[in-house]
């Protein structure tokens, strides 16, 4: 039950590429009522929704799994849900997605060039046969049916992290999540992961850097979107490894303003099972990672 490196594991990304596409396919895995639409899709919709879940709806900054400390929980039960499915698609119990370390890619001249982006790879989605059937429309920012191929524009804006810079959030940021809890919150390390504050800006710089439907709130069209989440909570659990006392926060003496994120708040879900942050902090529960070893290091 090991999380591995897409790029070190063959086996692993292999049956990665073959269990989204079967997903994706609306005869081997129909979404029950939405005609033409397969479960693959279901997870397109279901971030969508999340993020036009405005939690309190009176702002336009935190919604039901960005922008406040639900974020990593959110994203961790997301990533499970989809594991559960695809170890059913590719008939292997112990599978579990792997990881896209942009951290390396970061180190290349060219990170375009990485062999991720390879036909044999995730560049094989960029073709006709993988299709796109949800999309947020730009003009009015509601989800809507489609037919169009995957886009990406890789390495025309942001750029990938620096390990040396994740390292040092690991290492110096001992809280979870401060106020007001928000993309305002001046520290914590749900707030420099998720990347609106901190000079690596991790997890949105890497949606920027890949671009295309990356950039949307329809971004798990791209099936890289779920390598790269794995590699944020792959994160998020090397910094549980070195702060192993820092609580989920908040808890429930928070305010009502913040449902969705306190630490027995149900996450938001399409689905009936009621899951809470605090479900969720406890990886070793569902997997653990070949290494987080390469994250920790700078220990002074």
């Amino acid at each position: 039950m090991i999380r591995r490196n897409f790029l070190t594991d063959a086996d692993a990304a292999q049956k990665y590429i073959d269990g989204v596409r079967r997903l994706k396919d609306p005869a081997q895995f129909p979404w029950p009522g939405q005609d033409g639409l397969s479960i693959y899709d279901s997870f397109v919709f279901w971030h969508h929704q999340s993020m036009m879940l405005m939690t309190p709806p009176t702002q336009s900054d935190r919604n039901a799994a960005h922008s406040g400390p639900s974020f990593l929980p959110w994203h961790r039960y997301f990533l499970i849900t989809l594991e559960g499915l695809l170890r059913q698609a590719v008939d292997d119990i112990e599978f579990r997605i792997p990881y896209w370390d942009w951290n390396a890619d970061a180190e290349l001249p060219e990170p375009v060039t990485s062999p991720i982006w390879s036909n044999a790879n995730l560049g094989q989605f960029a073709g006709s046969d993988w299709r796109v059937r949800l999309e947020m429309s730009l003009r009015t920012g509601d989800l809507r049916r489609t037919d169009r191929t995957l886009q990406r524009a890789l390495g025309d804006a942001g750029r990938l992290p620096t390990r040396t810079g994740v390292r040092m959030v690991i290492r110096d940021q001992a809280a979870y999540d401060t106020s007001p809890f928000s993309s305002s919150s001046p520290g914590g390390v749900r707030n420099l992961l998720e990347g609106w504050i901190g000079n690596e800006r991790i997890h949105n710089s890497v949606h920027v850097w890949v671009g295309g439907d990356m950039s949307l709130s329809s971004s798990p069209n791209d099936p890289v979107f779920f390598l790269h989440h794995c590699n944020v909570d792959r994160i998020w659990a090397a910094w549980q490894e070195r702060h192993p006392d820092s609580p989920y926060l908040p808890d429930m003496s928070a305010p009502d303003t913040l449902q969705f994120h306190r630490v027995d708040d149900a996450l938001y879900s399409i689905y009936e099972d009621t899951v809470t942050p605090g479900d969720m902090v406890d990886y070793r529960r569902y997997y653990e990672y070949d290494t987080v070893s390469d994250l920790t290091e700078l220990q002074t």
